[in-house]
């Protein structure tokens, strides 16, 4: 007898792709919820060699695009940030820091750090005006490592 149900994946999916479709809505409306940049970024660095993680992979992608698109920073820029911390970074990083903490830290630092600087070099090539840079993204950066600590436990290898 054949069974008939749908494939639990495709629920999962589905859901989390609400999930980040609500989120981006209720941090466009309240200004100190945090847009969960830097879980997203740590997720995407965490997960990228797994070949089951993919699909969320590019929903973490579609939504930080997404994000550049609504803040009106450059488009793409995650994605620049991303390759170049990724192949030029994070295996030194991973191989020098012991403690897996600090490297969450750094992932989530780099996230919002390292993106004001992408978004800053973009604007001096393109002669655009700069972006600002307000203290909320320290907020944003301590609520953050929080969450990240929580998801991240245990599924950082070195």
């Amino acid at each position: 007898m054949r069974r008939n149900s749908t494939y639990p994946n495709y629920i999962k999916l589905s859901l989390f792709a609400l999930f980040l479709v609500f989120l981006q809505i209720f941090s466009n409306t309240f200004l100190f919820m945090p847009t969960f940049v830097g879980v997203f970024f740590t997720y995407i660095i965490i997960n990228i060699g797994k070949e089951e993680k993919f699909p969320y992979i590019v929903l973490c992608f579609l939504y930080l695009s997404f994000y550049e698109l609504n803040k009106g920073f450059f488009l793409f820029s995650y994605v620049v940030l991303f390759i170049i911390y990724y192949y030029l970074f994070d295996e030194r990083i991973r191989n020098n820091f012991k403690c897996k903490n600090c490297i969450i830290f750094l992932y989530i630092i780099v996230a919002y750090i390292g993106y004001f600087f992408i978004n800053s070099l973009f604007a001096y090539i393109l002669n655009k005006q700069f972006p600002s840079f307000s203290f909320e993204y320290i907020y944003y950066i301590a609520f953050d490592f929080i969450v990240s600590i929580f998801i991240f436990r245990g599924r950082l290898e070195n």
